[in-house]
């Protein structure tokens, strides 16, 4: 049943289709009547294929409908499809806000608009950012705020391979953002509050307070929160890259791993209701009810509840003496999230935590027979191992495709910290239990304490190790797969015993490096020129075969994280080092294929020149004297082209976002004027030219 209903979530979200409401009307009735007369009167061995494939396109259709019907555009009231300015604008805070490093975020659901004369219901989900000064009056959950500011749309990502932060959210059912200042918004008074989500709110601040109260600061604090609820606000950046290189990322987020070691805990405290059929049932709907509340404190991510969802059908079939099949549970949990909301198939959490537990369940038996260990101790030591093997097997292909990168180290770091992370999450959960207990919570916050600093001191030293993190890994969407299915003929042969699937598996492994052989040759061959979209900053990127040059403003050279975020991806995938030779904008700089002198840049056979203030200001521009291919304008510079066409006639002049918008404007008016074709990154994206 899942794999039809993902495949048309699939087909839908990529291709944007659903079947007319005609066809429906007589599709879906014509399947459900041929299943039940098939299943009553039909049914045989011979013909199961056609019962089979018949309820395979019913949820086929189902999953497309189910996840095309949920597009905003066909809600009339929805602010996507309302692209009117009003007088105010009303709004429900869903979360409580969350502090970053330079504002303030708020999650908000819309209500209604006011055109000044009455009120007009409207829908949708949006982002706010707050200033850092709102602190002391910042809004609760359930509070409805007012605010002027129009909500704009989700800007999509401006350059080659980054990161889209669009699609992100709009698979989180966000398409808005607004900005607003400490004078742009007021409290409105209080909507309404779900009484469950409002209670764990509640209770995370009282837990996230007691652990502060009990010894847990600093690094600590933001390990212990992340690790026991889910809260990783206050993680530090470096832990967590620590965590990653060490292939421990699972530890410290709240997943499977979590939901599986609280249930053990709370099984044991609830030890004493074992006895008796009743008081047994007892139990299992208490621990269902624990678990599930372990889950909405911890903010329902995919891999968490996919553990509650998995772990409540096998208590429900324990309690009615039903034997389970863990594959199924997973499909049985994976569907209803699905059905829930169709978008979480594109989750990076939902995709690794079904894969890592699927690897476990297909790979980690296998692994372990293959040596046989008397020794309890070490049989103990070989069975975490496996288990690390087969989860990082399974989940290897979406980690590079994704991260572009392997933990070299994995094994010894899950031999280490899965058996201490459960005495952390053992200790924590106690002292959380026994906060209002001073004597007892300070105490088992000191053990809390000085466990996680281990554990952090053992992440550290991970990273430290020579080469640690293979890094720069790229794995196309196609290699992706072909890797799966070699996965799958892997299994075929070693578990199946089905020999004659290894010609078919070395025909993959063939078709895979032939993949990556003849990428490398087309990135030998490869030259471009891309002039990137970065708030505020201009870069401008030369590549030639596998070198490449970066020119850009000094500010955003030591912008580690602008770098990453928009540039890493584009130049992982294109072969090239993410340490290019660097060139600020007023340097000359001279290579085989790249010559700069003052704003002249030459590249290739293509001559730029970059205008900005300093240009302006030193550079005595002669009629005549070059014919540019591109002029790109940077910076807060005057519009002067009645000056610069006689001088340079550029064929295409390209405004980066170093330019503030009202400047903008002005030179967009001054081309469109004069007949010049402008290209706008920041409406456009990132300028690309390329050879190829």
């Amino acid at each position: 049943m899942f794999v039809p209903f993902a495949i048309g979530i699939w087909i839908a979200s990529k291709y944007q289709i659903a079947i007319s409401n005609t066809l429906i009307l007589w599709l879906l009735p014509a399947i459900l009547f041929s299943l039940i007369f098939i299943y009553f009167f039909l049914f045989s061995y011979r013909l199961r294929w056609v019962f089979g494939l018949l309820l395979s396109v019913l949820l086929l259709v189902a999953g497309t409908q189910n996840t095309y019907f949920r597009n905003p555009s066909l809600d009339k009231l929805h602010l996507l499809n309302d692209t009117s300015t009003y007088i105010a604008y009303f709004a429900r805070i869903t979360e409580p806000p969350l502090e970053r490093e330079k504002s303030i975020r708020i999650q908000l659901e819309m209500m209604a608009v006011s055109d000044g004369s009455k009120l007009h219901k409207r829908t949708g989900r949006l982002i706010g950012y707050l200033s850092l000064d709102d602190s002391l009056k910042l809004p609760v959950y359930g509070q409805i705020i007012k605010f002027s500011n129009p909500p704009v749309v989700v800007p999509a990502s401006l350059n080659p391979d980054q990161f889209d932060y669009e699609t992100y959210l709009n698979r989180n059912n966000i398409y808005h953002q607004v900005f607003l200042k400490p004078n742009d918004w007021i409290n409105e008074g209080m909507g309404y509050i779900n009484p469950l989500f409002g209670f764990s709110y509640k209770l995370r601040d009282y837990l996230l307070h007691s652990m502060k109260s009990n010894h847990l600061e600093g690094e600590t604090f933001g390990v212990a929160a992340a690790i026991l609820l889910g809260y990783d606000d206050q993680l530090p950046a470096y832990l967590r890259q620590g965590y990653t290189a060490a292939g421990a990322m699972h530890v410290l987020t709240v997943s499977g791993l979590h939901v599986g070691i609280v249930f053990l805990f709370f099984q044991f405290l609830l030890g004493f209701l074992r006895k008796g059929k009743i008081s047994s049932s007892f139990k299992t709907v208490l621990l269902i009810l624990l678990i599930w509340f372990y889950a909405l404190l911890t903010g329902l991510s995919p891999s968490v509840l996919r553990a509650a969802l998995m772990l409540t059908f096998i208590l429900l079939a324990k309690m009615f003496n039903r034997k389970g099949y863990v594959i199924n549970s997973m499909a049985a949990s994976a569907f209803i999230l699905l059905v829930m909301n169709p978008s979480t198939l594109f989750h990076i959490g939902f995709q690794l935590s079904y894969i890592a537990v699927l690897g476990i369940v297909l790979f980690q038996k296998p692994i372990y027979n293959l040596l046989f260990v008397k020794n309890k101790l070490l049989n103990y030591v070989w069975e975490i191992t496996s288990v690390a093997i087969a989860a990082q097997m399974a989940t290897t292909p979406l980690v590079l495709h994704y991260f572009n990168q392997f933990p070299t180290y994995f094994l010894l770091g899950n031999l280490i910290l899965v058996p201490l992370s459960f005495v952390v999450i053992v200790a924590g959960m106690a002292l959380l239990i026994t906060s209002f207990i001073p004597f007892i919570a300070n105490y088992l916050g000191w053990v809390t304490s000085g466990l996680i600093y281990l554990m952090n001191y053992v992440i550290l030293w991970i990273e430290q190790l020579p080469a640690a993190v293979l890094h720069n890994i790229y794995l196309s969407a196609f290699e992706t797969s072909l890797l799966f299915i070699l996965l799958l003929t892997i299994l075929l042969v070693f578990n199946e015993r089905k020999r004659e699937w290894i010609f078919p598996g070395l025909f993959i492994v063939l078709f895979v490096f032939s993949s990556f052989a003849w990428r490398a040759v087309n990135h030998q061959k490869q030259s471009a020129l891309v002039i990137y979209g970065i708030n505020k900053h201009t870069a401008i990127d030369m590549i030639f075969g596998k070198e490449h040059v970066l020119i850009g403003d000094s500010a955003m050279s030591v912008d580690t994280f602008n770098i990453g975020f928009n540039l890493q991806k584009h130049w992982v995938k294109r072969g090239l080092s993410t340490k290019p030779d660097w060139i600020e904008i007023q340097e000359s700089y001279r290579s085989y294929f790249v010559h700069k002198s003052g704003p002249v840049l030459k590249f290739l056979d293509k001559t730029i020149i970059i205008w900005n203030r300093e240009s302006q200001q030193k550079y005595n521009c002669k009629e005549g004297e070059l014919k540019a291919d591109i002029l790109l304008v940077s910076g807060n510079t005057k519009e002067s082209l009645h000056q610069l066409i006689p001088c340079f006639q550029p064929s295409l002049i390209v405004i980066d976002l170093s330019v503030p918008i009202f400047q903008a404007i002005k030179w967009k008016e001054r081309a469109n004027e004069m007949g010049i074709q402008l290209y706008d990154i920041r409406e456009k994206g990132a300028y690309f030219w390329s050879e190829e």
